[in-house]
């Protein structure tokens, strides 16, 4: 038993040692903390901060790391520590063009294709530095990476189930017919930190059994074993403006499963018939595709859920620690009346809020059509939309994706939170902004907004 724990002590070790794993940290952190921005860039503040989602991603991924490495432990697997490189170094280059591409089966595949092409060309050095990587490339096991990320990909279905609504940012974005929409998008990554029990000449233990992937790869029985430290990174963006977060994260956890039992079979197959295994890991490239654009479908069609109707006032999202929240009002809901009073926009809102400034009655109508009435004393510091985040009206701005989220993209955004410490996207300019009933009651409430308008051009994106 001691020699078991000191092991997985020492792959521990290695792994907060290892610059691959403060690199995924660092981008977590990055990632979740543009979450922020962009909503004090269209709601004037903040509604989340990014400490909660990327400690909930770190969680995560720990568990399934954790879930991971128990399975691969028993079925077996094999890589080196210059191939776990050549892992992680692949995956940042694609970091680099795009975030999304941050999914485990995108550098396997890319390693796959690129592994076939190698061993198609002659006469290429075998030492010095170039010798190194092509050596590690070439001693790649395409096929046992293949079976991980399907295994990543089961894991990432299920985090999904469970924690992906907790992911959800409200946004707008532009409708079909120019006018902008309410939506929520699910910006999910994780870190998992797996520890691979791999076959080693002086490995620190040896095992009562032959963990049968290895068998079935053909390999010799090792006489040794140990555990090598591989962080890896998986998750995927989902947009939705049809349906609840909930409801789209469930769709996207049923479709997950499916890909990655799927992706099992055909990397199951590549292990029995190796001649295979680049034609496995491209399509396990096109299926990951494949997936995230028959999530985009699922939405073309469907009438926008986040929209005012010409009936009261569409709630998009409600601010947490809010008196909104504290009343019990939920997103999807919509806001008929304030102290009596029919309103059908946020300065009839905030004038109908005028009528009692101590206490306030609503009426909203739930998600089921009926109606029900709410009320609750207004108190000093109170926000003074009682937190409330609406769909948005003609005037409102919204996100447009005017390029792919990529990792230069996480750090510009960083930067420029760094040199204005608010950051708004207003209609109008500074000198060309009138000052509406909200800007009016917020002065008499003394409540100070959190941002200012720098460049009424500036555009955010959504798409990752």
């Amino acid at each position: 038993m001691n020699e078991y724990l000191e092991i997985i002590l020492s792959a521990l070790l290695e792994l907060v040692i290892q610059p691959f794993y403060w690199a995924g940290l660092l981008i977590i952190l990055l990632y979740y903390r543009r979450q922020g921005l962009l909503e004090r860039k269209l709601f004037h503040i903040r509604l989340h901060g990014y400490g909660g989602p990327a400690a909930r991603a770190l969680l995560g991924g720990i568990g399934a790391g954790a879930a991971v490495s128990l399975i691969m432990a028993g079925v077996g697997f094999t890589l080196t520590t210059a191939g776990a490189a050549a892992v992680w170094i692949t995956a940042l280059l694609l970091l680099v063009i795009r975030i999304r591409f941050a999914n485990f089966i995108y550098a396997v595949g890319v390693l796959g294709v690129v592994q076939l092409v190698l061993r198609w060309i002659p006469g290429l050095p075998d030492n010095g530095g170039w010798g190194t990587v092509l050596s590690a490339i070439d001693g790649l096991n395409i096929a046992a990476l293949l079976v991980l990320a399907a295994l990543l990909h089961l894991a990432e279905s299920l985090l999904i189930a469970v924690q992906g609504r907790h992911f959800a940012l409200p946004t707008y974005i532009p409708g079909k017919r120019g006018r902008p929409v309410g939506a929520y998008v699910l910006r999910m990554l994780w870190l998992a930190p797996t520890l691979l029990l791999v076959p080693a000449e002086g490995g620190a233990i040896s095992l009562p059994w032959h963990p049968p992937l290895n068998g079935w790869l053909g390999l010799p029985e090792a006489a040794g074993y140990t555990l090598l430290a591989l962080p890896v990174m998986f998750g995927m963006p989902e947009a939705t403006w049809t349906m609840l977060p909930e409801r789209k994260a469930a769709h996207a956890a049923r479709r997950g499963l499916m890909f990655g039992a799927v992706l099992l079979l055909l990397a199951l197959g590549a292990v029995f018939w190796p001649p295979i295994t680049a034609v496995v890991a491209i399509a396990g490239i096109v299926l990951r595709e494949a997936l995230i654009r028959d999530s985009r479908r699922e939405e073309d069609g469907q009438p926008a859920l986040y929209t005012h109707s010409g009936r009261g006032l569409k709630i998009l999202a409600v601010q947490p620690g809010s008196p909104a929240e504290d009343m019990g009002v939920l997103p999807g809901e919509t806001l008929l009346k304030v102290n009596g009073i029919l309103v059908g926009n946020a300065q009839q809102m905030h004038e109908a809020l005028r009528v009692n400034s101590a206490f306030c009655k609503l009426e909203v109508q739930n998600r089921s059509g009926e109606s029900k009435f709410l009320q609750r004393p207004i108190y000093a510091g109170d926000h003074h939309q009682l937190g409330f985040i609406f769909a948005p009206d003609d005037a409102s701005v919204s996100e447009r994706p005017s390029y792919p989220l990529s990792l230069p993209g996480l750090w510009r955004v960083h930067a420029e939170a760094r040199r204005s410490s608010s950051i708004h996207v207003p209609l109008l300019s500074n000198t060309e902004q009138p000052e509406s009933a909200a800007d009016r009651l917020e002065k008499e409430r003394t409540v100070t907004p959190e941002s200012t308008s720098p460049n009424k051009n500036e555009k955010t994106e959504f798409s990752s």
